[in-house]
């Protein structure tokens, strides 16, 4: 540990570590909008594997990012054996 280490209190094993600034954000928005980039669209109950618990609310935030989406409502089937009425995201691109 430098002299300068020990004046600023800095632990030796965070000497090299990366700044929180320059570490990619992984939250439930970049996780969906890198899942439908790739080309695959979601439902909300799909969204629920990719831990995203209100996926119309995320899609809204990245809408209001610039981000463009389609929408159709479809039928699924429940666990419960009947169906409900839930709308299906595809990613369109960024507005430009």
């Amino acid at each position: 540990m430098t002299t300068d280490q020990m004046k600023k209190g800095a632990a030796p094993d965070q000497e090299n570590a990366p700044s929180k600034s320059n570490c990619l954000k992984h939250n439930k928005e970049t996780t969906i909008l890198a899942i439908m980039r790739d080309g695959r669209s979601l439902n909300r109950f799909e969204a629920e594997r990719f831990g995203d618990h209100c996926l119309h609310s995320t899609i809204s935030t990245l809408r209001g990012k610039g981000y463009q989406f389609f929408d159709e409502w479809e039928w699924v089937p429940t666990r419960f054996g009947k169906e409900v009425h839930v709308k299906r995201y595809r990613y369109l691109g960024a507005a430009s």
